[in-house]
């Protein structure tokens, strides 16, 4: 699926907390929290807070687990966990496109 057309004149739309809930629910388990002082490092991400879904819904490849990676409100990252272990990166146009999808 090919990412929203941007208008390099316009703002960038920005993935945010709210909408991760729209798309998969409350997380199964949040590591950090949004006023974290200290930085977590982990698979060349620096973070300070975490969500992780174990079966996350809405999923068409069911995958064993969705991590969203938070920088205070920022989005950072999102990887999906496929069953077979191998870890699937999706860029924050790729989200933003599926929400707009369900829109």
């Amino acid at each position: 699926m090919a990412a929203p057309d941007i208008d390099p004149g316009m703002p960038h739309p920005r993935l945010e907390r709210n909408d991760v809930v729209k798309l998969f629910g409350t997380p199964s388990e949040t590591v950090g929290s949004v006023n974290e002082p200290r930085q977590r490092h982990e698979h060349g991400l620096q973070f300070n807070e975490l969500w992780i879904y174990d079966r996350p819904k809405h999923e068409p490849s069911h995958p064993k687990a969705r991590r969203i990676y938070w920088q205070r409100y920022d989005f950072v990252a999102s990887e999906r966990v496929e069953r077979d272990g191998h870890v699937v990166r999706e860029s924050e146009a790729e989200l933003l496109a599926r929400l707009a999808d369900e829109g």
